[in-house]
């Protein structure tokens, strides 16, 4: 932390020799990559140059290219964000913010509003926690950088300087405000309710994807209708793939034009595409739930929808491992738009005790299945009291 003359700077820079051992690791990588991707382009350029070259190389090699050059681009990031970059929060003497990001030479300089934030603290309450300002409907990731005591330190002291209460004074009457979870913003308009769309950061981010993946299939078909001329038969491929290019070229036009989105009526939830100007509903609802779902593998992944009997309820959104962010999403909708949130997710205990009951069931049905089954249950009840005894005797020792 720095002081000047009515400001307050915080640094924050990469720590640890880890690092070190990473940055080499990319370094030396980054080295077979540039090699790789100077021939595969040596090769392209000279393919479609003079055309000499087989065909089905050109064709793996773009495909490999652009891979290639989406991995070099993350692993050079990686390292400069190891040796060579730094997150700066500058205060104010007027209590305004300012963050700068810097990565390598390139700075990212962003204002903060210092009226919508409630506090700053430390995430995720371990020591990889990133140090985040609670938004009234999110939380603002601030750095990663740094030590862990040097963020929750930087966290106290912002909290002090801009008169800031990380916590209520009493919990059970001022309960902590319910967060919009990462991935999700609103909006509001001039006039209109409020509308949930996803973050505008993720969706530049899949366009920028959608449009590699755009670069590597139209790529495919100019190679294939080069080939074309001198040989009929590659139209047999280059036909689904010009489909599949058309289809990604549309999914590249939706990710700039459209989006659905949810507006948040009092006590109703609406569901709505866009896509420029016009808007069509699609479905409301005025109840949310948190499902489980459990597939023939014993895998499980968690849902929440907007229930509207008696139709098919409406996705909000789904996980495959953790329910956190679906269960904060889901009281944040139902805190806003005034709707019922039922979290119908089992809770551990709540697991354990099926479990048990599973277990007794299957264990009465062993007893009542004949003389062997029952020796076969009386030796599974000796089993289970011989572990029963010796958890109780752990402490102890």
């Amino acid at each position: 932390m720095s002081s000047g003359i009515g400001t307050t700077t915080f640094r924050f820079r990469p720590q640890g020799p880890g690092r070190f051992f990473v940055a080499a690791f990319l370094a030396f990588w980054l080295c077979g990559w540039l090699v790789g991707e100077i021939f595969a382009l040596w090769f392209l350029w000279t393919f479609l140059a003079t055309g000499q070259g087989a065909l089905p190389v050109a064709l793996f090699l773009l495909v490999w290219v652009s891979l290639w050059s989406v991995g070099g681009a993350t692993a050079l990031q990686h390292l400069l964000r190891a040796l060579w970059s730094e997150d700066r929060l500058t205060v104010a003497a007027d209590g305004s913010l300012e963050r700068q990001v810097r990565l390598g030479p390139l700075r990212h300089r962003r204002a903060l509003a210092r009226g919508s934030i409630r506090c700053f603290q430390v995430g995720d309450g371990g020591p990889g926690g990133a140090l985040v300002a609670v938004l009234p409907d999110r939380r603002l990731e601030i750095t990663r950088l740094g030590s862990s005591q040097q963020r929750r330190e930087a966290a106290d002291q912002l909290n002090r300087l801009l008169g800031l209460r990380p916590q209520p004074e009493d919990p059970v009457q001022s309960p902590a405000p319910v967060v919009l979870p990462a991935g999700w913003q609103v909006l509001t308009p001039s006039f209109g309710s409020p509308l949930l769309v996803p973050d505008p950061a993720l969706r530049r981010r899949h366009r920028l994807v959608m449009g590699l993946v755009n670069l590597v299939l139209w790529g495919l078909l100019a190679l294939l209708v080069r080939g074309g001329l001198h040989g009929p038969g590659v139209w047999v491929l280059g036909i689904p793939l010009a489909l599949v290019a058309l289809a990604c070229g549309w999914g590249q036009v939706w990710l700039a034009f459209g989006r659905l989105e949810w507006r948040l009526e009092p006590r109703v939830l609406v569901w709505q595409r866009r896509f420029g100007h016009r808007l069509r509903t699609l479905g409301e609802a005025r109840a949310l739930e948190l499902v489980e779902l459990v597939d023939s593998d014993g895998d499980r992944s968690y849902r929440l929808q907007a229930t509207r009997p008696p139709g098919k309820p409406l996705l909000v959104d789904q996980q495959s491992r953790d329910p956190a962010s679906l269960r904060q999403l889901g009281a944040w909708l139902a805190a806003r738009a005034h709707v019922p949130f039922e979290d119908q997710v089992p809770t551990e205990a709540e697991r354990q005790a099926q479990r048990a009951a599973e277990h007794e069931r299957l264990r009465q049905q062993l007893a009542a299945s004949g003389r062997l089954g029952r020796w076969a249950a009386q030796q599974l009840d000796r089993v289970e009291a011989a572990g029963a005894v010796r958890a109780d005797q752990r402490p102890d020792e």
